[in-house]
């Protein structure tokens, strides 16, 4: 049975949590025939790993970059320290697809926003 593609939320694929970790940001570049057709990007990319989804990643495309001030070595090194930046994004819309190993996702977004976790109850 071919199951066609689905949308849904962060949260829905995260185990209701609206944040996951940050953990890359690259340029997205048009793409056709297998090659990238010019070196003007046409995006951003955020790669998250989803806490709630055993930090399944998850890569999340923005017609303009939601944090122009966040480079990607700064991205790298707080993951390297195991400083981890969390990101809320509450207009994410993620889609679910089939593909040769499994179920895929991809997301799409406009906003996103750096958060802090608070972790008293």
């Amino acid at each position: 049975m071919m199951m066609r593609r689905v949308t849904s939320t962060l949260e829905a694929v995260n185990s209701g949590m609206n944040y996951a970790m940050l953990l890359e940001k690259a340029d997205v570049y048009d793409w056709k025939d297998g090659k990238r057709v010019s070196d003007t990007p046409i995006g951003v990319r955020l790669t998250l790993a989803l806490p709630g989804a055993r930090m399944l990643t998850l890569p999340v495309k923005f017609p303009l970059d939601p944090l122009p001030k966040l480079t990607d070595e700064k991205i790298e090194e707080a993951t390297a320290s195991c400083n981890f930046l969390f990101v809320q994004i509450p207009d994410c819309i993620v889609t679910l697809y089939n593909k040769d190993s499994g179920i895929g996702m991809t997301a799409t977004a406009e906003t996103a926003q750096i958060v802090t976790l608070n972790n008293s109850k």
